[in-house]
C-alpha cells in the first residue's frame, strides 16, 4: 500500500493549528487579570480623632484590607479628614486618602482619592436615622485635577440605622448604593454594600467597630459578591 503524504500533512497540520490556538488563548489569559467573583475580605483599621470645640473634629486612620479569603494583602492606606458640624442634625466632612494597592502580579501601585461629603442624622426615641452622600474620585499617581489621566468617581447614598438605647453599645445595619462615573462610559450603579454590625464605647480607651456585610455588583452577567469582615479601632482625644 502506497503511504499518502496528505493524510500526514493533514494531521500534521490540524496539531500545528490546535498548538497556535492554545497558545493564542493561554497569552490572553495570562493578558487579563482574571475576575474573582466570590471572596472573603477582612478590612481592620485603627484611628484617632481630635475635637476642637463643639464643631471641627479632624482624624487620622490607618487601614489594612486583605483579600483572597483572607490569605494576601489587598491594599493598605492613610487617610487624614476633617469634619464641620453644622447643626444638631446635618455636618459636612472631607478627607483625603493615599493608598498602596497590590496589583495582580504582586506589585503596588500609589492611589490618591479625596471624599466629600454631608451627613444628617436624626433620632427617633431609640433610634438614629443616618443618612450620608458621598463624592469621591480616585487616580493613579497623585494628579487628582488632571482630567486627562483614568479616574474613577462614585456617588454614594448610604443610610444606617442604629440602636442607640444601651449604655455602651450600639447594634446597627447599613445599606448603600455606589454609581460610578468614567470618562468613557455613562453613568452606571455599580454596586451594592450591605452590612451590619456593633460599635462597643469604652469611653476612656475608645471604640470598637465590628462588621459583617457583603459587597455585590448590579447588572452583571456574572456579578462579583465579596464578603466582609470588619474590625476598626477609634481613640478620641
Amino acid at each position: 500500500m502506497k503511504n499518502r503524504p496528505y493524510s500526514r500533512f493533514s494531521g500534521f497540520g490540524f496539531r500545528l493549528i490546535a498548538a497556535l490556538l492554545l497558545m493564542a488563548v493561554t497569552m490572553q489569559l495570562k493578558a487579563q487579570d482574571i475576575k474573582v467573583v466570590r471572596d472573603l475580605q477582612l478590612w481592620t483599621g485603627a484611628a484617632i480623632e481630635k475635637k476642637i470645640g463643639k464643631d471641627w473634629t479632624f482624624s487620622l486612620e490607618e487601614q489594612i484590607r486583605f483579600k483572597h479569603n483572607i490569605s494576601e494583602i489587598n491594599n493598605y492606606f492613610t487617610e487624614a479628614g476633617v469634619r464641620y458640624r453644622i447643626n444638631k442634625n446635618f455636618a459636612l466632612e472631607g478627607a483625603y486618602r493615599y493608598t498602596r494597592d497590590r496589583k495582580s502580579d504582586n506589585s503596588y501601585e500609589n492611589l490618591s482619592r479625596y471624599n466629600l461629603d454631608l451627613r444628617y442624622t436624626g433620632r427617633l426615641d431609640f433610634i438614629t436615622l443616618s443618612y450620608r452622600l458621598r463624592y469621591q474620585k480616585e487616580v493613579e499617581g497623585f494628579k487628582l485635577y488632571d482630567q486627562k489621566i483614568p479616574y474613577e468617581k462614585y456617588l454614594r447614598h448610604r443610610i444606617r440605622i442604629s440602636y442607640t438605647d444601651f449604655s455602651k453599645i450600639t447594634p446597627y445595619v447599613s445599606g448603600e448604593i455606589f454609581q460610578l462615573f468614567r470618562p468613557d462610559y455613562y453613568a452606571e450603579y455599580a454596586y451594592i454594600r450591605i452590612q451590619g454590625g456593633i460599635r462597643y464605647d469604652t469611653r476612656k480607651l475608645g471604640s470598637l467597630r465590628f462588621a459583617y456585610g457583603f459587597n455585590r455588583e448590579i447588572d452583571e452577567i456574572e456579578p462579583a459578591l465579596t464578603f466582609l469582615f470588619k474590625v476598626n479601632y477609634t481613640y478620641q482625644f
